[in-house]
């Protein structure tokens, strides 16, 4: 089996892309890295202003958007705190969609590649640093008393984050004097004008409690990653961490009260990135936002807001031009286009000497055979595409290589084939694998959930308008109701007045019922310790449907969604109506299961689903079964992975492994996920 190496023409994930070729689009790169540069300058805390978004434009699909956010994110790993923004889908809770994700991705490790039960995460690399240089600037201004100053500051500024975890005297420290440093901080800002939105106190608090005081009771780091994601905490387990009763968000917080906090609480993460990274967010795929009007124009809100009032972020947006300019931009208002700092950073095609390093690039990955290699990269092949244009689009050009690569191959007795498009189902099946393999994706992802509530019913269900602070959705089908709601908090006041507000619907429309989807990664419902607890698990068995999606029923709905994404964008051949008509066919199983009207179905009363447990790290006996066969065999597919292994494994265990191992490269194309030995290859 010989794997084609220009498959894999479509960058899905940017923090996992393959070598680029040299000179290719290099002048927006280097842009982008001479303003993150710029944002680093001396004196902590920053107060770094950007002078605006900065927008990277193509001519059309396949011009390389997320390619160069992929070589951007490489070039600025250790320099920035990176934050991969897919479109949100419901505009009255894009700040809240924008702060959920911001945590979520500092949540993981920089390197898509990386373990986070090995390597350090963002969020433990912010923590330290914020924590390390605030107490570095005040031994250095003498605020802080110590006998020998400078052999401290040594210490800190040398010591990793693990370290400093394992070194009692400094976790002592912050916790004794958690006053006297909560006030270092204040002060340390105040100088620069900055000013936190939540106390200085409040932040210590949750921050050191996350890093250095949770490890005895997970469920207070749980509650702490709620804090910045602006929901609610429980009073007891807030009280735990310390939090001011001034800095615990109302358990009844909605609408634009809960906008409002998501905006503050995300820049008040960007001042204190001033103590140690800027933040880079990166907003893809904006065609999606031409969907509606409101959504449109909500970008441009988001824009303003975040090069108004964050301080120590560049945000970068990209778009294929016509879209943008037909579709977005009529929405926004003059004073949010003008946050956009012109000229835009555009990208070009590949020219005739970059094409042939590309193909040269491609096929030494692949271990192509000499003979295929030799003809592909002759000039006179290369030639054809350069005789009317000195430019081609990089994702059609790969195609086209692909195609010559695939008749070279072809065995002298192999009948000549019409090269033919991927169906939708492969389509999907590519984009399900790399999620499966992508642990920062399986995640609760509320604008994935929200577009799978309104946008993949199936036929027969009217929508229903609701007016809640908790339900989002509705729809009636069979004269039967079902409502929406997506809520990732966990406080007991407010689950229980979804309870009560429940109970009134079911009054009103007897045979109704709630659904809220639960991730692995939330905290069970309900919680251990409430005093509700009874009468959640009373409605669980009535009208409240917890719907517990697995992670493989995650990584479907999530494939689903990006299907309809990158049909919007332009980037596969497949219109909006073909890429919805597939989706609704696919997770049409699944929708049974929602609407199902039997609470006996539900899996409730019961006690409390408990939360999935940390992933763990691949077995060595896999990984060595894995090896070997990889070594034996060269070439395979996952497919063909799947059915070799004894005893079996799953395509997410596989892929776990898989990344353990350096001498194994995965090729993600269109059709399959191909696994390659390279013996030579470290990681």
């Amino acid at each position: 089996m010989i794997a084609n190496p220009f498959e894999q023409a479509i960058v899905t994930e940017p923090r996992r892309v393959s070598a680029s070729v040299p000179g290719l689009n290099e002048e927006p790169l280097e842009r982008l890295l001479q303003l993150v540069e710029a944002l680093c300058g001396a004196g902590l805390p920053r107060d770094a202003r950007s002078p605006g978004a900065r927008l990277l434009v193509s001519p059309a699909p396949g011009y390389g958007k997320s390619h160069l956010i992929g070589r951007l994110f490489g070039r600025l790993e250790g320099r920035a705190t990176l934050v991969y923004l897919r479109p949100y889908t419901n505009p009255a809770s894009c700040w809240r969609s924008i702060l959920t994700k911001t945590v979520q991705e500092m949540e993981f490790p920089e390197s898509a590649g990386a373990s986070p039960l090995e390597a350090e995460t963002q969020l433990e690399a912010f923590i330290h640093g914020v924590l390390v240089r605030m107490a570095v600037n005040g031994l250095r201004r003498g605020v802080i008393a110590s006998r020998d100053p400078q052999t401290l500051i040594a210490y800190l500024e040398g010591a990793c984050a693990a370290e400093l975890c394992a070194n009692e005297t400094w976790k002592s420290l912050l916790r004794r004097r958690s006053g006297a440093f909560a006030e270092l901080l204040r002060r340390q800002l105040h100088e620069r004008g900055l000013h936190l939105r939540a106390s200085p106190a409040g932040w210590l608090h949750v921050l050191v409690h996350f890093a250095y005081g949770g490890r005895d009771r997970p469920e207070l780091r749980r509650a702490c990653l709620d804090w910045l994601k602006a929901s609610g905490v429980d009073d007891e387990e807030a009280q735990a961490i310390g939090l001011p009763p001034a800095d615990r968000p109302p358990w009844d917080l909605a609408g634009e009260q809960a906008e409002e906090l998501a905006r503050a609480r995300l820049a008040d993460l960007c001042m204190l990135a001033g103590f140690f990274r800027p933040f880079v967010f990166c907003f893809d795929q904006t065609e999606n936002y031409a969907a509606t009007p409101e959504l449109a124009a909500s970008l441009g809100l988001v824009v303003e807001g975040l090069t108004a009032e964050c301080v120590n972020q560049l945000t970068l947006l990209t778009a294929n031009l016509t879209p943008w300019v037909n579709g977005v931009l009529p929405h926004w208002q003059d004073a949010h286009k003008d946050r956009i700092v012109k000229p835009y950073l555009e990208l070009k095609g590949v020219n005739r000497g970059q094409a042939a390093e590309l193909v040269r690039l491609r096929l030494a990955a692949s271990g192509a055979p000499e003979a295929i290699a030799a003809r592909l990269v002759e000039d006179a092949f290369l030639e054809r595409f350069f005789a009317e244009t000195s430019f081609l689009n990089v994702r059609d050009f790969l195609r086209r290589c692909g195609e010559r690569f695939e008749e070279l191959a072809r065995r002298p007795d192999e009948p000549r084939r019409k090269p033919k498009e991927p169906a939708v189902e492969e389509f999907y099946r590519a984009r399900l694998e790399k999620i499966r393999a992508q642990p920062r994706r399986r995640v609760f992802n509320p604008d994935a959930l929200f577009w799978f509530v309104k946008h993949t019913a199936p036929e027969g269900c009217r929508p229903l308008q609701t007016r809640s602070r908790y339900l989002l959705h509705g729809w009636e089908r069979g004269g039967r109701k079902v409502y929406f709601g997506l809520e990732a908090g966990h406080h007991p006041r407010r689950w229980q007045a979804i309870v009560r507000e429940g109970e009134a619907l079911n009054a009103a429309a007897p045979g109704c019922k709630l659904v809220f989807f639960r991730t692995p990664d939330l905290r069970p419902v309900p919680g251990a310790r409430w005093k509700t607890a009874s009468a959640i698990q009373a409605a669980r068995g009535a009208f409240l449907h917890l719907f517990p999606l697995d992670p493989e029923e995650l990584s479907r709905v999530y494939a689903a969604h990006d299907l309809h994404l990158d049909a919007v964008e332009g980037d596969i051949p497949l219109s909006l109506e073909e890429a919805t008509a597939f989706v609704k066919a696919e997770l049409r199983p699944l929708w049974e299961r929602v609407l199902d009207p039997a609470p006996e179905n539900w899996g409730a009363p019961g006690p409390p689903a408990a939360a999935e447990p940390a992933a763990k790290e691949p077995g060595s006996s896999l990984k060595a079964r894995l090896r070997e066969l990889l070594r034996r065999e060269k070439f395979l597919s996952l497919q063909e992975t799947l059915e070799r292994l004894h005893p079996p494994a799953t395509p997410e265990e596989i892929h776990s492994a898989r990344a353990a191992i350096p001498e194994i490269q995965a090729y993600d194309g269109p059709r399959m996920t191909v696994f390659q030995w390279r013996p030579g290859r470290k990681g």
